[in-house]
Parts: structure tokens; C-alpha cells; sequence
């Protein structure tokens, strides 16, 4: 369903792009939110995000793979970054990703690294590992997601180097 805004994705668009009757996709979905939620989860599983990475050797490499594949679904994946829709969806597992990613910072850098550290690496960890990061270096640098991917990827190691050297 490629140039769909999700806020405008019809249950008829669904349904043709799937050769079904638009009746069959409601009875699997009887509404817009649990039609995007049953994408939403589809989405995650191809990027085999259904658990957060939550160690440092499944965290810096989430964007090598992740990025490219928003790039086979950029349209569907700015609708996610840029509506109202994907942004719910993406809040509604937002405790689960940040305890994901904490244990992947705690566990690199040890239980000792003071709290604002702590801090300023998940935050960054999770803008970089991101979406809306895909979408900016997309849309401001015209980079494809293998070369987004790489960036974010130097980026997340920099700063954990730059923490383990106390510089942060």
C-alpha cells in the first residue's frame, strides 16, 4: 500500500491489495485500530523486533538491518513516523523498549556508571536505533536505510566508547 497515509488507509485498500473481500478483512479486523495494530505487530516480526534488543551486541546492529527494510515500506513507514497512528503505536510499547534498552546500557557499561549517563546513552541509543532517525537521514541527507544504517550504527558505538571513557 505504498503513498497510503495511515490516517488515510481504508479497509477497500486493504482488501484489494490482498485479494480479499473487503468483509474478510473485517472479520479479522473489526476496526482501523486493530487493522493498524495487526500491521503494526506484522512489521515488527519482518524486522524481527518482536523483542527489543536489550544487550549490546543485538543493539548496535538493530539499524543495519532495521533501516533497509524501512526503505522497502517508506511510505508506510513515514505514515508510522508522521501520524497520529504510529505515533500511538509506538507509545503503547515505549516502556518495554526503554527497559530493553537500559538493560542493554546497564550491561555494557556496568552497574556503577552514575544515572545521567545512564541516561543520556538510552536516550540517544533510542533516537539513533529510531524511525524518526531513518526518516530525517532519509528526507535531509537523501540517505538510503544501508547507509543510515551504517551511520547509526558508528554513532551508537561513539557514544558508548565515549561513555566507557567517562566523556559523556
Amino acid at each position: 500500500l505504498e503513498n497510503v497515509e495511515l490516517t488515510e488507509l481504508t479497509f477497500a485498500q486493504v482488501a484489494e491489495k490482498a485479494g480479499l473481500g473487503e468483509r474478510t478483512v473485517y472479520r479479522h479486523f473489526p476496526n482501523k485500530d486493530a487493522l493498524l495494530d495487526g500491521w503494526w505487530r506484522a512489521h515488527k516480526a519482518k524486522l524481527e523486533q518482536d523483542q527489543f534488543p536489550d544487550t549490546f551486541e543485538a543493539l548496535q546492529p538493530f539499524p543495519l538491518r532495521a533501516f533497509p527494510t524501512f526503505d522497502s515500506e517508506a511510505e508506510v513507514m513515514r505514515g508510522a513516523v508522521l501520524s497520529p497512528q504510529g505515533r500511538a503505536m509506538t507509545l503503547a510499547r515505549n516502556a518495554d523498549r526503554k527497559a530493553a534498552i537500559r538493560r542493554a546500557v546497564v550491561g555494557e557499561l556496568g552497574p556503577d556508571v552514575d544515572d545521567d549517563t545512564i541516561q543520556t546513552v538510552c536516550a540517544s541509543v533510542q533516537l539513533l536505533q529510531s524511525a524518526t532517525a531513518w526518516l530525517t537521514m532519509r528526507d535531509y541527507w537523501d540517505l538510503a536505510g544501508d547507509q543510515s544504517g551504517q551511520i547509526a550504527q558508528r554513532a551508537i558505538r561513539a557514544i558508548f566508547d565515549a561513555a566507557r571513557q567517562g566523556r559523556l
